[in-house]
């Protein structure tokens, strides 16, 4: 009998693939956490166990209910990351023998090393090539004429109500809360550093624990800290990412595509949310430049934003992450911005060179397809897994 992997709810076509060419048969499932208790989730994967030599339970992102129920029957969970901070990894459940975690952030790799996880591996996110190149070859002029811009952002304002918890906290003494406002100011003009980790002391975080109560249950180690700087981070971001947008509107061809609320400035060519495999690579590759801002709390990562736009040959203008340096050489495979006065001189610019934009967009591409496809992310999965066997 082969070996079986079980997909838990969704993923790219490219990631059922890369296990295939492994050997594996890919049986998909959804399980939805919210929804089904940890004796269902337990009785759905014995079932498949039991129909299937069922090898590997696999999902992206680190789901505490999976693993409570591979643990229960012995079954190795695989997990991929490719959110952070990910809050579901202090859970009590993120210690058991069976999870295989891997990170594509290093720093909170060696955050989850520090604090003893076992099976836990460092491995940059990849991105699905081939799935995104069959969507562009098959594009009409319609769809590229739909899609062109001279410069595009596709990503979240986080300024909906569930990524807005800090505006929702009203009731802080003016000094804590002058505090913290001067820290987010701060931290918007700091680049390439995460100050929130270094610049909030122990007993700023007492007083702060006085006024906000943030109590994951009993499932959870203490995350309160976490919680609370990717709460600061998301402010960060709403304000970033409403400056950039604004800016972005008055002085060219810009169009947004996010779910967010952009009634801040009416002018916004706000386009909505876009299918991540029938739309978003039309986007990417018929913007003249994409733009990328990281979600601070991914500390030193590659997100799976900057993959995506080089894997469909777009030209991409990222903010500086330690991990992009050391990976993409910085105007020749993609172009970093220091701050957003380089990203507006650096965006009028390249679309004012467009041979060599292109040559940029083509390496950028090159490299992803070579280096961050899903057969060789996958080949680094199985190789981890087979070195700790042996």
């Amino acid at each position: 009998m082969g070996k079986t992997i079980l997909f838990c709810n969704h993923y790219p076509p490219g990631l059922k693939d890369a296990w295939e060419k492994q050997g594996f048969q890919v049986v998909e499932v959804i399980v939805r956490t919210d929804t089904m208790k940890l004796e269902e989730i337990i009785s759905c994967f014995r079932a498949y166990r039991q129909k299937q030599n069922l090898t590997f339970v696999f999902s992206w992102d680190f789901t505490p209910d999976i693993s409570e129920a591979c643990h229960e029957l012995g079954i190795c969970y695989i997990s991929w990351i490719v959110d952070c901070p990910h809050t579901a990894l202090w859970a009590k459940s993120a210690r058991y023998p069976e999870n295989r975690i891997f990170v594509f952030d290093y720093k909170l790799y060696e955050m989850l090393d520090q604090r003893g996880l076992k099976h836990i591996w460092y491995l940059p996110l990849s991105a699905d090539v081939d799935s995104f190149e069959k969507c562009i070859q098959m594009a009409d002029m319609k769809e590229k004429e739909k899609y062109s811009s001279e410069v595009s952002f596709v990503g979240n304002l986080y300024n909906d109500p569930a990524h807005s918890l800090y505006d929702s906290i009203t009731y802080l003494p003016p000094y804590l809360k002058g505090y913290f406002d001067s820290l987010i100011m701060i931290q918007r003009k700091m680049w390439g550093m995460n100050l929130f980790e270094e610049a909030i002391n122990n007993q700023a975080w007492d007083m702060l624990r006085n006024y906000v109560n943030w109590d994951l249950g009993d499932k959870y180690e203490d995350a309160y800290e976490l919680s609370m700087i990717n709460m600061l981070y998301q402010k960060v971001a709403q304000l970033e990412r409403k400056e950039v947008c604004n800016y972005l509107t008055e002085h060219f061809d810009f169009a947004l595509y996010t779910g967010g609320n952009t009634d801040f400035n009416p002018a916004l060519r706000n386009r909505g949310k876009v299918d991540y495999l029938s739309q978003m690579p039309l986007v990417f590759h018929y913007s003249k430049i994409n733009i990328n801002i990281t979600l601070r709390s991914i500390t030193s990562g590659i997100p799976l934003r900057v993959m995506d736009i080089l894997a469909c040959e777009g030209f991409l203008l990222t903010n500086y992450q330690s991990e992009i340096a050391e990976y993409f050489e910085d105007g020749r495979e993609l172009v970093i911005y220091e701050n957003f006065e380089d990203m507006y001189e650096k965006i009028a610019y390249y679309l004012q060179h467009e041979d060599e934009r292109k040559q940029i967009a083509h390496a950028g591409y090159e490299k992803v397809k070579e280096q961050f496809n899903y057969t060789r992310g996958i080949d680094k999965i199985v190789q981890a897994l087979d070195m700790e066997t042996m």
